[in-house]
């Protein structure tokens, strides 16, 4: 059975990379970050991120600046993997390939598993990436691409 408007080979949802502090602020705070968690939840957009980023979130969480006891990191956790799919991080390899595209080291394995995944948007606020990576979108660039203006 063929759907109508979709043709074999497309992908009719959205691919979305979201890196650490978009997956902080949409598990802490209400807002733009927390809706795009939701769409992901709701299979409206297909959400996802690298192992690498989930350890980046999980020390973040557990860091001095939020206060949040092991449970409550672990629940946040468990609705982060409710809302998104997890990949493998990208091999050491296929990063250092890469190492001189960014000048901050630590956001290529975020950009190297973006193209790896095929993604349609990288979700992020990180101001390096937003220049450099053309696919590179704010969370409310990238809701109004997924919800129209209604934003």
């Amino acid at each position: 059975m063929k759907l109508k408007g979709r043709s074999s080979g497309t992908r009719a949802v959205k691919r979305v990379f979201v890196d650490a502090n978009t997956i902080v602020s949409g598990l802490l705070f209400e807002g733009n970050e927390s809706l795009l968690l939701r769409l992901g939840m709701a299979r409206l957009c297909e959400l996802v991120t690298s192992e690498y980023v989930v350890e980046e979130v999980k020390s973040t969480l557990r860091g001095n600046k939020f206060y949040l006891s092991e449970d409550e990191v672990a629940f946040l956790i468990s609705y982060l993997h409710r809302c998104t799919r997890v990949y493998p991080p990208p091999s050491s390899e296929e990063v250092n390939r890469s190492l001189g595209r960014l000048d901050d080291k630590k956001d290529v394995h975020v950009l190297v598993a973006f193209e790896k995944l095929g993604c349609d948007f990288l979700a992020t606020g990180d101001a390096e990436l937003l220049s450099k990576v053309k696919k590179a979108k704010k969370t409310r660039a990238i809701l109004k691409s997924l919800l129209g203006e209604a934003v």
